[in-house]
C-alpha cells in the first residue's frame, strides 16, 4: 500500500492510524490472555505498523503529519478495560516518541483522544457494560455523559475536525501533544 501511495501519488502528506478495538470488559483476573494480547495486537501494533511504513515516504518530502488516536482512557484509565486503556497509553508513548524522533524532519505526530463517541462501536461498548454490571444500557450512558463536564458524547465529526486541524498548516508547530476530545472527562468511571 505504501509503495502504491509513493508511486501514485509522489509520497505521504497525512497518516492518521484510527483502527482499533474495545477489548474485554472484565476484571483483570478474569482476562484471558489472548483477549488482552488481540486488543494491544490491534489497537498498539496497528499504529505502529502504519507509521514504521509511512515514516520512509515523510522523510524523504521532510515534512508530514502522524495522527494516532488513543482515547480519553489513555489519560484516565478505566476499570474493567485494562487491555484497552493500556494499549492507548502505549499509543500516546509511541507518538511522543515518533514526535522526538521526526521532528528534526519536519514530521509532527500527536494523539487524538476521544472520549465516548456517539455511534456503533460505542453503543456496543454500553450494551456489553451495562451487562456486566448488571444496569441497563441508559444507565451506563447517562453515567458516561454525567462524567464529563459538558455532559455528553462528542461525535465522529468531532474527532476528524481535529484531525483536518492537525494534518493542517495551521498545526504547523503542534507536535507531540495528546488532545482530548473528550468534553472534558471529570470521572473516567461514574458510577451507575
Amino acid at each position: 500500500m505504501f509503495e502504491q501511495l509513493q508511486a501514485e501519488w509522489g509520497g505521504l502528506d497525512t497518516l492518521c492510524a484510527n483502527a482499533g478495538i474495545a477489548g474485554p470488559i472484565a476484571l483483570v483476573e478474569d482476562i484471558e490472555l489472548e483477549a488482552w494480547r488481540r486488543c494491544l495486537s490491534v489497537n498498539l501494533e496497528g499504529a505502529f505498523l502504519f507509521a514504521k511504513y509511512a515514516v520512509p515516504l515523510m522523510k524523504a518530502q521532510r515534512a508530514g503529519s502522524i495522527i494516532l488516536t488513543s482515547s480519553s482512557a489513555g489519560i484516565y484509565g478505566y476499570p474493567n478495560r485494562a487491555p484497552y486503556a493500556a494499549s492507548k497509553w502505549a499509543v500516546n508513548g509511541l507518538m511522543k516518541t515518533l514526535a522526538m524522533e521526526l521532528g528534526p524532519f519536519g514530521i509532527r505526530a500527536n494523539s487524538i483522544c476521544p472520549g465516548a463517541v456517539e455511534g456503533p462501536r460505542m453503543e456496543r461498548v454500553l450494551a456489553r457494560e451495562a451487562a456486566v454490571k448488571g444496569t441497563t444500557r441508559d444507565a451506563i450512558y447517562e453515567g458516561y455523559a454525567k462524567g464529563t463536564s459538558m455532559r455528553s458524547f462528542v461525535t465522529a465529526g468531532d474527532i476528524g475536525a481535529m484531525a483536518v486541524f492537525l494534518a493542517s498548516d495551521a498545526a504547523r508547530f503542534v507536535s507531540g501533544q495528546i488532545i482530548a476530545v473528550d468534553g472534558h472527562t471529570e470521572n473516567p468511571d461514574p458510577k451507575v
